[in-house]
């Protein structure tokens, strides 16, 4: 398994999420392309120097998202507008199972039961998670807004990324912390 100590978002980073080691400490899931890690940090703290690294934090970063978007609660953040990268947040900040999503990176969310969706990404990975699809795409809108607000303000072009067809199949049973990941 590959823990490392240290990781910045980048433009390959399809999603980060919440996982707890066997000591119980939260570390970091994260999906990179084709591989899929383990960071000793938790996804905010990955999140947090991430931004710190391009010259914002994290409190900046979600006040920006509130003043340009209207009021509203799990606001995404830009992570670093010049390179598209903004995060949409699928739970509370403070949830360990909350995902943080690449907008970049989803391609479409489809239902596959009651309040649970399939979203499929970018490097064909597909991560299934309770939510509505309603729901789940009113994050994704929010999201889109921002970045649009910010290519606005910014007079910048938006960026596209090309990837490969394979993939994880990552899902999470109800009883327990952590996700199950397996390649398609």
């Amino acid at each position: 398994m590959d823990i490392r100590e240290k990781h910045l978002i980048n433009e390959k980073t399809v999603l980060l999420t919440g996982e707890y080691n066997d000591r119980g400490e939260l570390w970091s899931r994260i999906i990179e392309g084709e591989e899929t890690f383990l960071v000793r940090k938790s996804p905010n703290t990955v999140i947090e120097e991430t931004l710190l690294h391009v010259g914002s934090n994290f409190l900046g970063a979600r006040r920006s998202a509130k003043f340009l978007l209207s009021p509203t609660r799990m606001h995404p953040i830009s992570v670093n507008p010049q390179m598209g990268i903004l995060l949409f947040p699928t739970k509370s900040l403070k949830c360990h199972c909350n995902i943080w999503f690449s907008l970049i990176h989803v391609k479409n969310a489809n239902p596959v039961g009651i309040n649970q969706i399939e979203v499929l990404t970018s490097f064909g990975h597909t991560i299934l998670i309770d939510m509505s699809e309603r729901t789940f795409n009113n994050k994704r809108q929010k999201a889109i807004q921002l970045q649009e607000a910010i290519i606005h303000n910014l007079n910048c072009p938006l960026n596209f990324y090309v990837e490969p067809k394979k993939g994880f199949y990552i899902s999470k049973n109800p009883k327990e912390n952590n996700y199950f990941i397996e390649k398609k």
